[in-house]
Parts: C-alpha cells; structure tokens; sequence
C-alpha cells in the first residue's frame, strides 16, 4: 500500500478511536480530525500477528466500515459479520451473505457505533477499531488502535499470568511499567503505520480475550502514571527472573549507560521463581550444533564452518554475575559471542529451539582424551536479559507488603514517579 493511503488510514483511525471512546459521534468526517493525534488518554497503534487470508469480523453492536479506494472512501454499518478477503489486487470485503461491499480496496478502518464495545477478529476481541491494509501492496497488516490505558489491560495479563489478591501491588508495578514502555515507544517506527507489536518484540498483547478485574483495577489505580528521568521518559525494561541481581543495561546490550538501569541486589525476593536455579546438559553432538545454526543465522558468518571446538571460555564478568563475553575457540578460529547473545549461541537442550533461559551461569566442560570440548554442564540462575524490573522479584516483594512505588524506585534506581494524565 502507498504510504499516503497509510497516512489516511492512520488519521482516519485517530477518530474512530475518539468515536469509540465517545469523544465524537462515529460518523463525524471532514478535515478536522486528521489534527487529532494528541488525544487525551494517548491512543496506541498496535500491530496484530500476521493475518490470514480471510478475516471474519464481527460485533455485539453495530459497527461502522470506511472503506478506502485511491482516491474515494465508502462507508457501511451492519449489525452482522463481514468477511475480509486480502487478494493480489487488494482488500475485498463481503457480507455474510456473500454481498460484496468493497473490492479493489486500498484499506478499511472499522469500530463499534458504542463506547467499549468490542470487536471480534476472528473470534478474538479488541477494543478501539482495526485499521487493515497491505504495506506496498506486499505486506497484510492489522492495526488495532486504542486508548493507551486499554492496550494495558490487554498486556498485563499475558505478562504476568494469573496472580493473587497478596500480589496487587506487583500488578500496580507493571501496569506503570508497561505504560512508560509504551509511551516512550510510540513512534519507534517511524515509516511504519504502527507504533507497538502484539509479541515479545515489544510487549504480549491479547485484546480484550483475558480481561481480569484486578487488571482492570490495577490500570486505573495507576492511570497516567509513569517513570521519569531527567525529564525524560524511561525506558522502562523488565524481565521474568533476575537470579539474585539486575544487570546494568551496558553490560548486556552495545547501548548507553543508564543512571536508572544498574545493577541491583534483589536478595531472595523472586527466590520463589522456578527459574530461581536451572541446569542445561548438552552432548557433543547438540552442543555442536547449536553453535554451528547460530553461527549460520549471522550475515556474514563470523568465522568458517566447524566440526569440534576445542575451548569455550566465559570472560567478563559483570556485577550482575552474567558474562559479557564467551569466546569459542575451533581449529580455524577464535570467535567471541558477545553478553545477552550467549544465550542464543548456546540454546537450550531441554527445549530444543529455544534459547537459554540467562546468560548468568557457571560452566562446566567434558573433554575427549585429546582435550576437545565433548559436552557440558551449564547451571544457572535467572531468566531473560536481567536489565530492569525483575517481575518474580516485584511479586514477591508485594508478598512481602511492599507497596508499587518502593517496587519501582528499586528496579529503576533514581527515577521519579511521575503522573502525566
């Protein structure tokens, strides 16, 4: 799709959003609202898993569809399901009797006629409205664009999993988490018609499929609130398990020292994870192989192809206790995998196409007679990057009567607390 059909489509959503919310009535048009990106709670526009070829869209109200040709736009209402076709020529659109209401279609924007409504893609619900398209007449995209405060409660769930009534501050923490990571990521791509993706690339994010109370109450218990420094939006990184101590984010990724993102003590807080302490064995044979696939996956590769390692060495240890090297060592070259990489490098033997659960671990080598690496025993502790808020850490601070702030002031050393709407 041309990028000024992405621009309309992009405005045009920016009042479906407002008109979902009750901020205007949803048939309002004209040039007014191409204005209206800085709304009040922020909107987030967030990109959904790719589609399928046919989408099935349905409400429990009725839902109103702008369809855009090159250069004229339709609108219809309906009450029942409509069919979303993504062809070589475009978006075709269809009633559930097969009626055709639009084909050849450079997009569509659709929203419910009611405030907190939701709409059913293919069974699943979201709130705000879906912007559909193809990115230059290649690439299928749905958007679905909503306040802020409601993406949130469709990441905190997935986030965190189901928690108890003791961990409510923990959910509090999260929720101002999330929304600074959001907010200071609205943007990040700058030719894309989107500001944030639906996985792990960004945050999980499952519409309206996991409501829960305790979201719903932790969102507003904390709305507009977020983490500042030096005036500036944080970023606002997390992970599931430290192992004991955060990592200051230099030491795990080529990027800037943070005064907010150092290496914390987190005690015994998130002791109670099961990634508290975690063993890997790998043979000779995985562990050659998962070596010699990550060295494939890397343009260009780093060093030639290998059938033996004869040493692995970790250097560099971090206050964190990670490793900001680990060099591989075959007989044509020395290659060194640099800190959080590790744990693609390596993977993880007990579940084969995943990578190790952190690169906070001690390493025990086996050996041949003729001292080449046969396999090895990799005990460690923790799970993901280590930078920021450790979340096993969060819950059991709260279990421990720890309220969201003093949470948060922990992880992210010197920030400020900072309620913007």
């Amino acid at each position: 799709m041309h990028h000024v059909i992405w621009r309309v489509l992009r405005a045009a959503s920016v009042l479906c959003a407002l008109a979902a919310s009750g901020c205007l009535s949803p048939l309002m048009s004209g040039g007014g609202f191409f204005e209206q990106e800085d709304v009040r709670p922020p909107v987030a526009r967030v990109r959904l898993p790719d589609p399928s070829d046919t989408l099935t869209i349905h409400c429990t109200v009725r839902f109103v569809m702008r369809l855009y040709h090159e250069r004229t736009e339709e609108s219809f209402s309906s009450h029942d399901p409509v069919a979303v076709l993504f062809t070589k020529s475009g978006i075709t659109v269809k009633t559930s009797e097969g009626v055709e209401l639009g084909s050849n279609l450079t997009g569509a924007v659709i929203y419910a006629s009611e405030a907190n409504a939701p709409l059913y893609l293919n069974k699943n619900p979201y709130f705000g409205s879906f912007v559909i398209g193809r990115e230059d007449h290649q690439e299928r995209m749905v958007i679905n664009r909503l306040s802020l405060e409601k993406y949130l409660e469709g990441v905190l769930t997935p986030e965190l999993g189901e928690r108890a009534p003791n961990e409510f501050e923990a959910i509090k923490s999260q929720a101002v988490a999330s929304r600074t990571y959001a907010l200071a990521h609205l943007g990040q791509y700058p030719d894309a018609p989107y500001d944030l993706r639906a996985d792990v690339s960004d945050q999980l994010y499952v519409g309206a499929s996991q409501q829960r109370d305790w979201v719903d109450r932790a969102v507003a218990a904390t709305k507009g609130e977020v983490l500042m420094s030096d005036g500036s939006l944080i970023e606002a990184y997390y992970h599931s398990t430290c192992g004991g101590r955060t990592e200051a984010i230099q030491d795990v990724w080529p990027k800037a020292p943070k005064p907010y993102l150092v290496s914390v003590d987190d005690d015994t807080a998130c002791h109670w994870s099961k990634y508290s302490e975690w063993t890997e064995t790998f043979d000779q044979k995985t562990l050659l192989a998962n070596l010699r696939a990550y060295r494939k996956q890397l343009s260009p590769p780093p060093i030639p192809d290998f059938d033996r390692i004869l040493d692995i060495r970790l250097e560099g240890a971090t206050t964190g206790g990670r490793y900001r090297r680990m060099v591989i060592v075959t007989p044509q070259a020395h290659w060194v995998i640099a800190s959080d990489q590790i744990r693609w490098a390596l993977g993880r033997p007990s579940r084969p196409g995943t990578i190790l659960p952190s690169s906070r671990f001690t390493l025990d080598l086996q050996r041949t007679s003729d001292g080449r690496v046969s396999g090895a025993v990799v005990t460690g502790s923790g799970y993901g990057h280590g930078v920021g808020m450790c979340q096993c850490g969060m819950i059991g601070r709260a279990r421990a009567g720890e309220t969201y702030k003093p949470i948060l002031l922990h992880y992210y050393t010197g920030a400020r607390i900072v309620k913007l709407y």
